[in-house]
Protein backbone atom coordinates (compact mmCIF):
# COMPACT_ATOMS: atom_id res chain seq x y z
CA UNK A 1 0.00 0.00 0.00
CA UNK A 2 2.93 2.37 -0.70
CA UNK A 3 2.94 5.75 -2.91
CA UNK A 4 4.47 5.42 -5.88
CA UNK A 5 5.77 7.83 -8.86
CA UNK A 6 5.79 7.04 -12.01
CA UNK A 7 9.57 7.96 -14.06
CA UNK A 8 7.88 9.88 -16.55
CA UNK A 9 5.10 11.95 -15.03
CA UNK A 10 2.80 14.04 -17.11
CA UNK A 11 1.04 17.28 -15.76
CA UNK A 12 -2.42 18.24 -17.97
CA UNK A 13 -0.92 21.72 -19.79
CA UNK A 14 -1.65 24.66 -18.70
CA UNK A 15 -3.68 23.77 -15.53
CA UNK A 16 -1.09 23.51 -12.87
CA UNK A 17 -2.76 20.51 -11.63
CA UNK A 18 -1.05 16.87 -10.93
CA UNK A 19 -2.25 14.17 -12.21
CA UNK A 20 -3.07 11.12 -9.59
CA UNK A 21 -4.09 7.71 -9.81
CA UNK A 22 -5.57 6.04 -7.08
CA UNK A 23 -6.61 2.39 -7.03
CA UNK A 24 -8.99 1.05 -4.26
CA UNK A 25 -10.87 -2.34 -3.60
CA UNK A 26 -14.04 -0.03 -4.44
CA UNK A 27 -15.37 3.14 -4.63
CA UNK A 28 -18.74 3.98 -3.11
CA UNK A 29 -20.88 7.18 -1.78
CA UNK A 30 -24.38 7.57 -0.62
CA UNK A 31 -25.47 6.00 -3.77
CA UNK A 32 -23.96 2.92 -2.96
CA UNK A 33 -21.00 0.79 -4.66
CA UNK A 34 -19.53 3.25 -7.63
CA UNK A 35 -17.32 0.57 -9.14
CA UNK A 36 -15.48 -3.04 -7.79
CA UNK A 37 -12.53 -2.96 -8.33
CA UNK A 38 -11.92 0.86 -9.11
CA UNK A 39 -9.34 3.08 -10.06
CA UNK A 40 -9.70 7.02 -9.99
CA UNK A 41 -8.26 9.62 -11.73
CA UNK A 42 -7.85 12.93 -9.95
CA UNK A 43 -6.39 16.35 -11.21
CA UNK A 44 -5.16 18.17 -7.99
CA UNK A 45 -4.01 21.74 -7.37
CA UNK A 46 -1.49 22.04 -5.06
CA UNK A 47 -1.87 24.10 -2.10
CA UNK A 48 0.70 26.24 0.02
CA UNK A 49 1.12 22.99 2.28
CA UNK A 50 0.91 19.72 1.05
CA UNK A 51 0.10 18.73 4.70
CA UNK A 52 -1.59 19.99 7.42
CA UNK A 53 0.49 20.93 10.20
CA UNK A 54 -1.84 20.32 12.97
CA UNK A 55 -3.08 16.89 11.76
CA UNK A 56 -0.50 15.84 8.94
CA UNK A 57 -4.00 15.03 6.72
CA UNK A 58 -2.74 15.48 3.32
CA UNK A 59 -4.45 18.62 1.25
CA UNK A 60 -5.14 20.05 -2.01
CA UNK A 61 -5.98 23.61 -3.17
CA UNK A 62 -8.50 21.81 -5.67
CA UNK A 63 -9.31 18.07 -6.43
CA UNK A 64 -11.12 17.17 -9.65
CA UNK A 65 -12.61 13.87 -10.25
CA UNK A 66 -11.32 13.04 -14.23
CA UNK A 67 -12.25 9.86 -14.73
CA UNK A 68 -13.73 6.51 -12.43
CA UNK A 69 -13.85 3.28 -13.90
CA UNK A 70 -12.71 -0.15 -13.16
CA UNK A 71 -8.71 -0.41 -13.37
CA UNK A 72 -8.61 -1.64 -16.84
CA UNK A 73 -11.03 0.67 -18.11
CA UNK A 74 -9.97 4.14 -17.04
CA UNK A 75 -8.68 5.88 -19.97
CA UNK A 76 -4.77 6.01 -20.67
CA UNK A 77 -2.55 8.47 -19.01
CA UNK A 78 0.62 8.88 -17.29
CA UNK A 79 0.20 9.82 -13.54
CA UNK A 80 2.50 12.45 -11.30
CA UNK A 81 1.08 10.00 -8.64
CA UNK A 82 0.15 6.28 -8.45
CA UNK A 83 -1.74 5.83 -4.65
CA UNK A 84 -2.85 1.92 -3.75
CA UNK A 85 -4.80 1.10 -1.31
CA UNK A 86 -6.09 -2.35 -2.71
CA UNK A 87 -7.69 -3.47 0.46
CA UNK A 88 -9.94 -0.27 1.04
CA UNK A 89 -13.08 1.51 -0.07
CA UNK A 90 -12.95 4.80 -1.41
CA UNK A 91 -15.65 7.14 0.17
CA UNK A 92 -15.89 11.09 0.24
CA UNK A 93 -15.18 13.06 3.43
CA UNK A 94 -17.35 13.21 5.92
CA UNK A 95 -19.42 16.04 7.71
CA UNK A 96 -19.84 16.82 11.32
CA UNK A 97 -23.23 18.52 11.46
CA UNK A 98 -23.04 19.06 15.57
CA UNK A 99 -19.92 18.94 17.61
CA UNK A 100 -18.85 21.20 20.63
CA UNK A 101 -14.90 21.28 19.91
CA UNK A 102 -14.30 23.49 22.94
CA UNK A 103 -15.02 20.71 25.85
CA UNK A 104 -11.87 18.79 23.65
CA UNK A 105 -9.87 19.36 26.61
CA UNK A 106 -12.42 17.41 29.08
CA UNK A 107 -11.98 14.45 27.22
CA UNK A 108 -14.18 11.24 27.46
CA UNK A 109 -16.15 11.27 30.78
CA UNK A 110 -18.07 8.53 32.56
CA UNK A 111 -21.51 9.29 32.96
CA UNK A 112 -24.71 7.63 35.25
CA UNK A 113 -27.42 8.40 33.33
CA UNK A 114 -29.67 7.42 36.92
CA UNK A 115 -27.75 11.08 38.40
CA UNK A 116 -29.82 13.43 35.77
CA UNK A 117 -28.57 15.73 32.84
CA UNK A 118 -28.10 18.54 35.74
CA UNK A 119 -25.31 16.53 37.46
CA UNK A 120 -23.81 16.23 33.75
CA UNK A 121 -23.77 20.15 33.06
CA UNK A 122 -22.48 21.10 36.70
CA UNK A 123 -19.32 18.64 35.75
CA UNK A 124 -18.63 20.58 32.04
CA UNK A 125 -19.51 23.71 33.83
CA UNK A 126 -16.38 22.79 36.38
CA UNK A 127 -14.17 21.68 33.97
CA UNK A 128 -14.62 24.13 31.11
CA UNK A 129 -11.87 26.24 30.34
CA UNK A 130 -12.50 30.27 29.96
CA UNK A 131 -9.39 31.86 28.70
CA UNK A 132 -8.82 33.07 25.17
CA UNK A 133 -5.83 31.08 25.02
CA UNK A 134 -7.31 27.51 26.06
CA UNK A 135 -10.32 27.85 24.47
CA UNK A 136 -8.19 28.62 21.16
CA UNK A 137 -6.38 25.04 21.92
CA UNK A 138 -9.10 23.44 22.91
CA UNK A 139 -10.80 24.10 19.35
CA UNK A 140 -7.79 23.55 18.14
CA UNK A 141 -7.21 20.07 19.64
CA UNK A 142 -10.65 18.87 18.49
CA UNK A 143 -10.10 20.05 14.88
CA UNK A 144 -6.92 17.95 14.68
CA UNK A 145 -9.29 15.13 16.09
CA UNK A 146 -11.91 15.67 13.00
CA UNK A 147 -9.21 15.47 10.42
CA UNK A 148 -7.88 12.62 11.66
CA UNK A 149 -11.18 11.02 11.20
CA UNK A 150 -12.20 12.68 7.78
CA UNK A 151 -13.98 15.38 8.33
CA UNK A 152 -14.09 18.11 6.06
CA UNK A 153 -17.44 20.16 7.10
CA UNK A 154 -18.35 20.64 10.99
CA UNK A 155 -21.09 22.43 12.64
CA UNK A 156 -19.42 23.24 15.87
CA UNK A 157 -20.91 25.10 19.09
CA UNK A 158 -19.10 28.17 20.07
CA UNK A 159 -19.64 27.95 23.68
CA UNK A 160 -20.60 30.58 26.24
CA UNK A 161 -18.26 30.46 29.83
CA UNK A 162 -19.58 31.69 32.40
CA UNK A 163 -22.18 32.69 29.92
CA UNK A 164 -20.36 35.43 28.31
CA UNK A 165 -20.36 34.68 24.42
CA UNK A 166 -16.77 34.53 22.81
CA UNK A 167 -15.58 34.62 19.17
CA UNK A 168 -12.69 33.02 20.11
CA UNK A 169 -14.00 29.16 18.59
CA UNK A 170 -15.30 30.87 15.51
CA UNK A 171 -12.00 33.02 14.50
CA UNK A 172 -9.67 29.62 15.39
CA UNK A 173 -11.74 27.60 13.44
CA UNK A 174 -11.36 29.69 10.41
CA UNK A 175 -7.17 29.32 10.47
CA UNK A 176 -7.99 24.93 9.77
CA UNK A 177 -9.03 23.32 6.56
CA UNK A 178 -12.27 22.76 7.32
CA UNK A 179 -15.33 24.39 6.40
CA UNK A 180 -19.02 24.57 8.31
CA UNK A 181 -20.38 27.21 11.03
CA UNK A 182 -19.09 28.07 14.06
CA UNK A 183 -22.53 28.84 15.90
CA UNK A 184 -22.28 31.41 18.96
CA UNK A 185 -24.15 29.76 21.74
CA UNK A 186 -26.08 31.97 24.27
CA UNK A 187 -28.14 31.53 27.39
CA UNK A 188 -31.01 33.95 28.43
CA UNK A 189 -33.98 33.56 30.37
CA UNK A 190 -35.84 34.98 33.48
CA UNK A 191 -33.53 37.54 34.58
CA UNK A 192 -30.65 37.25 32.48
CA UNK A 193 -32.64 37.49 29.41
CA UNK A 194 -32.55 41.20 28.81
CA UNK A 195 -29.21 41.11 29.64
CA UNK A 196 -28.44 38.66 26.86
CA UNK A 197 -30.04 40.72 24.38
CA UNK A 198 -27.97 43.35 24.98
CA UNK A 199 -24.91 41.78 24.99
CA UNK A 200 -25.46 39.48 21.76
CA UNK A 201 -26.98 43.29 19.92
CA UNK A 202 -23.57 44.53 21.07
CA UNK A 203 -21.43 42.28 19.99
CA UNK A 204 -23.36 41.61 16.63
CA UNK A 205 -23.02 45.85 16.16
CA UNK A 206 -19.21 45.77 16.93
CA UNK A 207 -18.41 42.77 14.73
CA UNK A 208 -20.36 42.99 11.78
CA UNK A 209 -18.18 43.40 9.10
CA UNK A 210 -15.78 40.39 10.34
CA UNK A 211 -19.54 38.56 10.38
CA UNK A 212 -20.35 39.91 6.81
CA UNK A 213 -17.22 38.88 5.29
CA UNK A 214 -17.09 35.40 3.38
CA UNK A 215 -15.29 32.29 5.35
CA UNK A 216 -14.89 28.71 4.37
CA UNK A 217 -16.62 28.68 8.23
CA UNK A 218 -19.08 30.55 8.28
CA UNK A 219 -20.25 32.33 11.67
CA UNK A 220 -23.50 31.29 13.05
CA UNK A 221 -25.82 31.71 16.41
CA UNK A 222 -26.86 29.05 18.69
CA UNK A 223 -29.51 29.91 21.57
CA UNK A 224 -28.52 26.52 23.62
CA UNK A 225 -31.87 25.13 24.48
CA UNK A 226 -35.90 26.02 25.04
CA UNK A 227 -35.10 25.31 28.52
CA UNK A 228 -32.17 28.04 28.86
CA UNK A 229 -33.60 30.84 26.38
CA UNK A 230 -36.79 32.99 26.53
CA UNK A 231 -39.40 32.10 23.07
CA UNK A 232 -39.19 35.86 23.29
CA UNK A 233 -35.20 35.97 23.11
CA UNK A 234 -35.78 33.05 20.58
CA UNK A 235 -37.86 34.85 18.19
CA UNK A 236 -35.28 38.18 18.37
CA UNK A 237 -32.37 35.82 17.45
CA UNK A 238 -34.65 35.19 14.78
CA UNK A 239 -35.11 38.56 12.91
CA UNK A 240 -31.71 39.57 13.62
CA UNK A 241 -30.18 36.63 11.79
CA UNK A 242 -32.70 37.12 9.11
CA UNK A 243 -31.63 40.16 8.80
CA UNK A 244 -27.60 39.28 9.19
CA UNK A 245 -27.91 36.28 7.00
CA UNK A 246 -26.81 34.09 9.82
CA UNK A 247 -27.45 30.75 9.77
CA UNK A 248 -29.64 28.91 12.98
CA UNK A 249 -28.79 26.29 15.32
CA UNK A 250 -29.97 25.05 18.74
CA UNK A 251 -31.19 22.05 21.16
CA UNK A 252 -34.10 20.49 20.74
CA UNK A 253 -35.89 18.14 22.91
CA UNK A 254 -32.34 16.23 24.26
CA UNK A 255 -33.47 15.32 27.61
CA UNK A 256 -36.38 14.69 30.21
CA UNK A 257 -35.56 17.83 32.27
CA UNK A 258 -36.18 20.23 29.52
CA UNK A 259 -39.15 17.79 28.78
CA UNK A 260 -40.55 18.17 31.61
CA UNK A 261 -39.57 22.03 32.59
CA UNK A 262 -41.14 22.96 29.45
CA UNK A 263 -44.64 21.59 30.24
CA UNK A 264 -45.18 21.85 33.96
CA UNK A 265 -41.93 24.61 34.70
CA UNK A 266 -40.97 21.84 37.70
CA UNK A 267 -37.89 19.88 38.36
CA UNK A 268 -34.24 19.43 38.22
CA UNK A 269 -34.01 22.45 35.43
CA UNK A 270 -36.24 24.84 37.55
CA UNK A 271 -33.88 23.79 40.41
CA UNK A 272 -30.71 24.92 38.46
CA UNK A 273 -32.27 27.78 37.54
CA UNK A 274 -33.11 28.78 41.17
CA UNK A 275 -29.51 27.70 42.35
CA UNK A 276 -28.04 29.90 40.12
CA UNK A 277 -30.35 32.79 40.78
CA UNK A 278 -32.10 33.20 37.29
CA UNK A 279 -35.42 31.83 37.76
CA UNK A 280 -38.11 34.42 37.33
CA UNK A 281 -42.24 33.94 37.50
CA UNK A 282 -42.54 35.80 34.39
CA UNK A 283 -40.73 32.52 32.60
CA UNK A 284 -42.67 31.11 29.59
CA UNK A 285 -43.43 27.44 30.72
CA UNK A 286 -45.82 25.22 32.19
CA UNK A 287 -48.45 25.21 29.81
CA UNK A 288 -48.07 21.54 29.21
CA UNK A 289 -46.74 22.03 26.16
CA UNK A 290 -43.95 19.42 24.24
CA UNK A 291 -40.72 21.87 23.92
CA UNK A 292 -41.42 21.15 20.02
CA UNK A 293 -44.43 22.58 20.60
CA UNK A 294 -42.97 25.73 22.61
CA UNK A 295 -40.11 26.55 20.04
CA UNK A 296 -43.10 25.91 17.42
CA UNK A 297 -43.59 30.11 17.04
CA UNK A 298 -39.74 30.51 16.41
CA UNK A 299 -39.13 27.34 14.35
CA UNK A 300 -42.17 29.24 11.92
CA UNK A 301 -40.43 32.11 12.02
CA UNK A 302 -37.35 30.61 10.20
CA UNK A 303 -39.06 28.14 8.00
CA UNK A 304 -38.36 30.05 4.64
CA UNK A 305 -34.91 30.19 5.74
CA UNK A 306 -32.08 28.34 3.68
CA UNK A 307 -30.41 26.25 5.33
CA UNK A 308 -32.78 26.37 8.15
CA UNK A 309 -32.84 25.61 11.43
CA UNK A 310 -30.57 23.32 12.27
CA UNK A 311 -31.53 21.91 15.52
CA UNK A 312 -29.39 18.89 17.54
CA UNK A 313 -30.92 15.95 18.84
CA UNK A 314 -34.66 15.52 19.44
CA UNK A 315 -34.52 12.50 21.40
CA UNK A 316 -38.44 12.52 21.52
CA UNK A 317 -40.12 13.86 18.85
CA UNK A 318 -44.04 12.66 20.03
CA UNK A 319 -46.22 13.39 17.17
CA UNK A 320 -44.36 16.79 15.86
CA UNK A 321 -42.82 15.06 13.05
CA UNK A 322 -45.10 17.98 10.96
CA UNK A 323 -44.20 20.78 12.61
CA UNK A 324 -40.32 20.07 12.10
CA UNK A 325 -40.91 18.96 8.47
CA UNK A 326 -43.52 22.31 7.56
CA UNK A 327 -40.62 24.65 8.73
CA UNK A 328 -38.09 23.05 7.08
CA UNK A 329 -35.09 22.18 10.13
CA UNK A 330 -32.77 19.75 9.81
CA UNK A 331 -32.26 17.39 12.71
CA UNK A 332 -28.83 16.62 13.92
CA UNK A 333 -28.79 13.04 15.08
CA UNK A 334 -26.11 12.10 17.72
CA UNK A 335 -26.71 8.23 18.18
CA UNK A 336 -23.66 7.91 20.77
CA UNK A 337 -24.59 10.65 22.60
CA UNK A 338 -27.97 9.50 22.74
CA UNK A 339 -26.49 6.23 24.45
CA UNK A 340 -24.47 7.73 26.69
CA UNK A 341 -27.18 9.79 28.41
CA UNK A 342 -29.84 6.81 27.92
CA UNK A 343 -32.16 8.86 26.30
CA UNK A 344 -34.26 5.58 25.07
CA UNK A 345 -34.73 4.35 28.48
CA UNK A 346 -37.21 7.78 28.70
CA UNK A 347 -38.31 7.96 25.10
CA UNK A 348 -37.94 4.92 23.58
CA UNK A 349 -35.85 4.46 20.31
CA UNK A 350 -34.68 7.58 18.27
CA UNK A 351 -37.19 8.56 15.80
CA UNK A 352 -34.90 9.28 12.96
CA UNK A 353 -36.46 6.86 10.90
CA UNK A 354 -39.79 8.46 11.20
CA UNK A 355 -38.53 11.84 10.61
CA UNK A 356 -36.67 10.69 7.43
CA UNK A 357 -40.26 9.19 6.83
CA UNK A 358 -41.86 12.65 6.78
CA UNK A 359 -39.22 14.68 4.82
CA UNK A 360 -36.81 15.94 7.30
CA UNK A 361 -33.29 16.39 6.53
CA UNK A 362 -31.69 13.98 9.19
CA UNK A 363 -27.83 14.19 9.48
CA UNK A 364 -25.10 13.12 11.99
CA UNK A 365 -23.18 14.78 14.52
CA UNK A 366 -20.58 13.69 17.35
CA UNK A 367 -21.80 15.89 20.05
CA UNK A 368 -18.58 16.39 22.73
CA UNK A 369 -15.96 14.55 23.16
CA UNK A 370 -16.74 14.02 26.67
CA UNK A 371 -20.01 11.50 25.71
CA UNK A 372 -17.63 9.55 23.35
CA UNK A 373 -16.31 6.09 24.31
CA UNK A 374 -12.38 5.96 24.83
CA UNK A 375 -11.40 3.83 21.99
CA UNK A 376 -12.04 5.88 19.74
CA UNK A 377 -10.91 9.49 20.83
CA UNK A 378 -7.89 8.10 22.80
CA UNK A 379 -4.71 6.92 21.80
CA UNK A 380 -2.80 6.48 18.40
CA UNK A 381 -5.90 6.01 16.16
CA UNK A 382 -7.56 8.74 18.23
CA UNK A 383 -10.45 10.44 16.26
CA UNK A 384 -13.74 12.68 16.24
CA UNK A 385 -15.62 10.98 13.31
CA UNK A 386 -19.19 10.27 12.34
CA UNK A 387 -17.90 7.28 10.59
CA UNK A 388 -18.45 5.61 13.84
CA UNK A 389 -21.74 6.85 14.24
CA UNK A 390 -22.69 5.37 11.33
CA UNK A 391 -21.24 1.78 12.37
CA UNK A 392 -23.02 2.59 15.74
CA UNK A 393 -26.26 2.53 13.78
CA UNK A 394 -24.84 -0.05 11.23
CA UNK A 395 -24.96 -2.28 13.96
CA UNK A 396 -27.86 -1.89 16.42
CA UNK A 397 -30.44 -0.90 13.60
CA UNK A 398 -29.33 -2.34 10.19
CA UNK A 399 -29.25 0.70 9.05
CA UNK A 400 -28.63 0.58 4.63
CA UNK A 401 -25.01 2.24 4.16
CA UNK A 402 -26.24 4.19 1.60
CA UNK A 403 -28.67 6.00 3.92
CA UNK A 404 -25.86 6.06 6.58
CA UNK A 405 -23.38 7.80 4.05
CA UNK A 406 -26.04 10.25 2.94
CA UNK A 407 -26.81 10.85 6.68
CA UNK A 408 -22.59 11.29 7.33
CA UNK A 409 -22.06 13.36 3.78
CA UNK A 410 -24.81 15.53 1.39
CA UNK A 411 -27.19 15.36 4.97
CA UNK A 412 -25.08 17.34 6.70
CA UNK A 413 -23.93 19.58 3.81
CA UNK A 414 -27.15 21.00 3.26
CA UNK A 415 -27.85 21.77 7.08
CA UNK A 416 -24.85 23.72 6.74
CA UNK A 417 -25.45 25.17 3.76
CA UNK A 418 -22.91 23.94 2.08
CA UNK A 419 -23.19 22.59 -1.68
CA UNK A 420 -23.53 19.01 -1.29
CA UNK A 421 -22.41 17.94 -5.06
CA UNK A 422 -18.10 17.96 -3.54
CA UNK A 423 -19.29 14.80 -0.94
CA UNK A 424 -20.18 12.81 -4.17
CA UNK A 425 -18.07 11.19 -6.85
CA UNK A 426 -18.90 12.98 -9.99
CA UNK A 427 -16.85 12.85 -12.83
CA UNK A 428 -15.73 15.72 -14.03
CA UNK A 429 -16.80 17.86 -10.73
CA UNK A 430 -14.95 19.10 -8.18
CA UNK A 431 -14.66 16.98 -4.91
CA UNK A 432 -14.38 17.78 -1.25
CA UNK A 433 -11.58 14.32 -0.66
CA UNK A 434 -11.46 11.13 -0.23
CA UNK A 435 -10.90 8.43 2.62
CA UNK A 436 -9.56 4.76 2.41
CA UNK A 437 -11.25 2.46 4.68
CA UNK A 438 -10.01 -0.83 4.92
CA UNK A 439 -12.79 -3.59 4.00
CA UNK A 440 -12.79 -7.29 3.84
CA UNK A 441 -16.13 -8.37 3.79
CA UNK A 442 -18.06 -9.45 0.44
CA UNK A 443 -20.25 -6.16 0.33
CA UNK A 444 -17.40 -3.52 0.24
CA UNK A 445 -19.46 -0.98 2.08
CA UNK A 446 -21.32 -3.03 4.44
CA UNK A 447 -17.77 -3.52 5.13
CA UNK A 448 -16.91 -0.31 5.94
CA UNK A 449 -20.22 0.26 8.50
CA UNK A 450 -19.05 -2.97 9.96
CA UNK A 451 -15.45 -2.75 10.61
CA UNK A 452 -13.87 -1.04 13.27
CA UNK A 453 -10.65 0.45 11.36
CA UNK A 454 -9.71 4.11 11.49
CA UNK A 455 -10.43 6.01 8.22
CA UNK A 456 -7.72 7.03 6.40
CA UNK A 457 -7.68 10.75 4.70
CA UNK A 458 -6.14 9.78 1.50
CA UNK A 459 -6.53 13.95 0.49
CA UNK A 460 -8.74 16.45 1.49
CA UNK A 461 -9.48 20.12 0.00
CA UNK A 462 -7.89 22.74 1.90
CA UNK A 463 -11.16 24.78 2.82
CA UNK A 464 -9.50 28.02 4.38
CA UNK A 465 -9.89 31.28 2.87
Amino acid sequence: MTDTHPNTPETPAGTGESLVRLNARAVADERGVLARPASLLLGVTPGASPRDPLSGVPLARTIRLLALDSPESLPEHTPDLVIDRPDCVIIPPLVNAHAHLDLTHIGPRPHDPAAGFVAWVDQIRDKRRDTDREIAQSVLDGARLLLRGGTAAVGDIAGAPAGIPSLIPWRTLRQTPLAGVSYLEFFGIGSTEARARDRLDRLLHEHAQEIARDHAVRFGLQPHAPNTVAIALYRWIARRAAELGLPLSTHLSETPEEIEFIASASGPQRELLERLGVWADSIDAGHGLHPIEHLRPFLEDTSGRDPGVLVAHVNALGSHASILAGARVSVAYCPRASAYFAAERHFGPHPYRELLGAGVNVCLGTDSIVNLPPETCVGPDARISVLDEMRFLFKRDATPPGLLLAMGTTCGARALGIDPAPFRFEVGAAIAGLLAVRSDAPDPLEGVMGAGAAPEPVLLRNLAR
